[in-house]
């Protein structure tokens, strides 16, 4: 898994009938002193989140376990929306 902020949304007009309902965000992986790098993962939303959400992204198979995920053909899903990281 990878935590990240929600920086923009993807848009694609032609996609597969399973993507078709599903919202599509890009997300910049942040590194764990919670500052942001170079990465950038495209995920579906799984929970509804919006723009500058801190999230946690599960990638390969785990990201295909939720109830929008199941039918479709993802790597990455958006799972659950931070509210406080403490060390």
């Amino acid at each position: 898994m990878e935590i990240g902020k929600v920086v923009g949304s993807v848009v694609s007009v032609s996609k597969i009938q399973e993507l078709r309902p599903v919202k599509m965000f890009l997300v910049q992986v942040l590194d764990s002193e919670g500052c942001l790098k170079d990465d950038f993962i495209t995920a579906i939303d799984a929970i509804g989140v919006g723009p500058d959400d801190i999230v946690i992204i599960t990638q390969g198979s785990g990201a295909r376990f939720t109830e929008i995920s199941k039918p479709t053909h993802t790597d990455a899903a958006i799972v659950a929306r931070i509210d406080n990281i403490s060390l």
